[in-house]
């Protein structure tokens, strides 16, 4: 964890400086060093997910970065609290996401144990995905939005959307049908 965090506040440090604006490096590396751990393991001790703790510590430092070029505004206590909110958004997103999966799974009737089965199927390997690729594929496939549409709702390039929806489609074929690829695989090997 340490590595990936110090690179990108290394890397954060050179943006700033190229930029134009007076930057003193080593006061950045400096408080990112005497923080670090004790931002992470706030996090970590609230969410209980390795990457999630990274990621949120990463956000944090890079808004330290990004907020200002005096060392002295960015306490432990500013760090601490960006920290926080970054975390709360970011459970509330996936509060939501698992909320609409309960929706998908509890439109089927009683009647339809087969139809059930395999909506609980799908739904354990959405959970297997990541993030981004739930998300757009929930967005596509369950809400309905069109490449164009989460694109712009995504605030991403059209072509950016529509890899990231084949990418998701495959890992989710995968998932689903974890021997596909062997088959296929030894289809290849039998017919060169």
């Amino acid at each position: 964890m340490r590595r990936s965090l110090k690179w990108t506040v290394d890397q954060s440090d050179t943006r700033v400086a190229t930029n134009g604006v007076a930057v003193a490096t080593s006061s950045f590396t400096d408080i990112y060093e005497a923080h670090v751990e004790e931002v992470y393991r706030l996090v970590h001790r609230r969410c209980r997910d390795h990457s999630l703790s990274e990621d949120v510590t990463q956000e944090t430092f890079v808004a330290a970065i990004q907020s200002t070029d005096e060392q002295a505004s960015i306490t432990i206590g500013w760090l601490i609290t960006v920290a926080r909110n970054r975390l709360c958004d970011v459970l509330r997103r996936q509060v939501r996401y698992e909320d609409k999966l309960r929706l998908v799974v509890a439109g089927a009737t009683a009647g339809d144990t087969d139809e059930l089965v395999e909506r609980l199927r799908v739904e354990r390997a959405l959970s297997d995905l990541t993030v981004d690729h739930r998300l757009v594929l929930t967005l596509h496939c369950i809400d309905g939005f069109a490449v164009p549409a989460l694109a712009d709702h995504l605030d991403r390039s059209v072509k950016s959307v529509e890899g990231l929806v084949t990418r998701a489609r495959s890992e989710l074929r995968a998932s689903l049908d974890p021997e596909a690829d062997v088959r296929e695989i030894g289809c290849r090997a039998e017919f060169p």
